[in-house]
């Protein structure tokens, strides 16, 4: 889809989103006002936003409307990452310390995802903008190794580091 498109349609949604609040007990007519312009957009959660072959000019639209952009990907797919025009945070998913945390932990689709988490790293570190690596522990599987997330930080030199959790609610296939 047009990424033009694709930005008019996210705010038109939010917008509607917004006027569904309005006379909501509790909802500042000030703050309700302010909330319907768009001010930042996550491009994450649902897949890779970096296979969207057009991303480069999405992060342009959503800039040229002053609307900041941040960016999470997998680690997947470092070219993609090296042609990326700058967002204003861009993150990366670093999921294990090894190699083989990161296959039991992601159940990865490349048998080179080791070396492709690797060199997405390294290009991290070539980015001249904010950049997060974002560590996903999980408790009993991927949080021992922290001489490995080290060397794999220092390999990317990232602005910012985030520590996250997960925590099972019930069953996951």
């Amino acid at each position: 889809d047009d990424p033009a498109m694709i930005v008019a349609e996210a705010v038109r949604l939010h917008v509607a989103m917004i006027n569904e609040c309005r006379g909501v007990p509790g909802v500042l007519e000030e703050r309700w006002r302010e909330a319907h312009t768009v001010r930042h957009c996550a491009l994450s959660l649902v897949g890779e936003p970096i296979m969207y072959p057009r991303i480069n000019e999405l992060i342009g639209e959503l800039h040229a409307r002053k609307i900041s952009s941040f960016l999470v990907t997998n680690a997947q797919f470092p070219e993609a990452i090296r042609t990326l025009r700058p967002v204003t945070q861009l993150y990366v998913s670093v999921d294990a310390p090894n190699k083989d945390d990161l296959e039991e932990v992601d159940r990865p689709l490349f048998r080179d995802a080791w070396e492709r988490l690797r060199e997405s790293l390294v290009i991290l570190r070539e980015k001249k903008q904010r950049t997060v690596a974002r560590l996903t522990l999980v408790k009993g599987h991927n949080e021992g190794d922290i001489a490995g997330y080290a060397e794999l930080i220092a390999l990317g030199e990232p602005t910012l580091v985030e520590v996250k959790g997960v925590t099972f609610c019930g069953k996951s296939d």
